[in-house]
């Protein structure tokens, strides 16, 4: 098991935090041109997937021996905020960005996903603690 102090479980969080507001915030001078349909949506995902495990593991202490309600609801909730007000950031700043009501969705999708996983390995953890 990954054995990593709450001082740097919320370092890494809010580190994590700070980058996916800079990322998503600033100006792109040139943006990469790639033919992949829909590609930022994947990226969404996988970012907001990310961020929801990172924020659980700072509000649970990475700990499925108990119940792991509170901090699946805390990390998703928060990530599903910050994805918000990025979007509405974008949309109303217009300087850098538009904001997406497709990337909202594409956030929710990767949020909601990273709550399946986390319930699927509570589950593997405690059917194995029972052998």
């Amino acid at each position: 098991m990954l054995n990593l102090s709450k001082q740097k479980l919320l370092l890494l969080a809010i580190t994590y935090t700070i980058f996916v507001y800079v990322i998503s915030l600033i100006k792109v001078q040139s943006p990469v041109r790639i033919s992949i349909n829909n590609l930022d949506k994947v990226v969404h995902f996988g970012i907001y997937f990310v961020f929801t495990l990172v924020w659980f593991g700072c509000f649970s202490g990475l700990e499925f021996k108990k119940s792991i309600f509170k901090g699946v609801f805390k990390a998703s909730l928060l990530a599903f905020f910050v994805g918000l007000s990025i979007e509405l950031l974008q949309e109303f700043l217009r300087k850098a960005r538009s904001g997406d009501v497709y990337d909202v969705l594409a956030n929710s999708l990767g949020i909601l996903m990273a709550v399946v996983l986390l319930y699927q390995i509570k589950k593997y953890r405690a059917l194995n603690s029972v052998k």
